[in-house]
Formats: C-alpha cells, structure tokens, sequence
C-alpha cells in the first residue's frame, strides 16, 4: 500500500483518527460537523476504505486530531 501524507497510510490513519475520538469522546457524527464533512465520509475515513482529501488533513492536522 502506498503512503499517504508523510507516514500515514489508510489504516494508521483510520486508527489515529478512531483513537482521538474515543479520548475526547466525540462522536462521528460531532467529528463530521467539526470537519464541515459527513458521517459517511467520517465512517469511511475510520474504516480505512477511504482518506479524505488534503484540506481535510492539513485541518485534522491544525485541530491536533492527528500527527
């Protein structure tokens, strides 16, 4: 599988994503709306079946939800 964004693939960053949620106890649905995105994507992202797109990740990046 190919890198994506420095050192995350599609699974680390699924796990990262997933963990930031449990620790600050927020919900897809709450991710969704904090990224201006949907639960689907959200659920996609956390499932590893899909990344989102490079804004997404610099904001992900800016908000401290991911490394």
């Amino acid at each position: 599988m190919s890198k994506r964004h420095g050192a995350l693939d599609k699974e680390n960053f699924a796990l990262q994503l997933r963990a930031y949620r449990k620790v600050h106890n927020i919900s897809q649905e709450e991710l969704a709306r904090m990224l201006d995105t949907s639960v689907f994507s959200v659920n996609r992202w956390e499932t590893a079946k899909h990344y989102p797109n490079g804004p997404i990740i610099k904001l992900m990046k800016m908000l401290k939800i991911i490394n």
